[in-house]
């Protein structure tokens, strides 16, 4: 995967998309990561707020950027078009 892609890291408490920012052996950074809400996937009249704000209910609105341990990533990918550009959108972030 190369820097700038919007990838998919999915971890134990659910998927978070963002724009890879850069990886190591030890951190994995997203630019405006947002967790994706399972309740979407379920009931499609909240589409619309398919992403949170953020990756947490009491952390930071809107982060610009975070860095995730890769021991906590079970899995990244390359996140489905569709997907990506609901994050374009909810993120600001409208380059795919």
């Amino acid at each position: 995967m190369d820097v700038g892609t919007v990838v998919t890291l999915v971890t134990a408490q659910g998927e978070i998309v963002g724009r890879l920012e850069a990886y190591d052996d030890h951190y994995i950074t997203l630019s405006r990561p947002r967790i994706s809400s399972e309740l979407a996937v379920i009931d499609e009249s909240v589409a619309e707020n398919f992403f949170g704000s953020g990756i947490s209910v009491t952390g930071e609105k809107c982060p610009e950027s975070l860095a995730f341990s890769v021991s906590m990533v079970l899995a990244i990918t390359v996140t489905e078009k569709s997907f990506a550009e609901k994050w374009a959108s909810t993120a600001h972030d409208w380059v795919i």
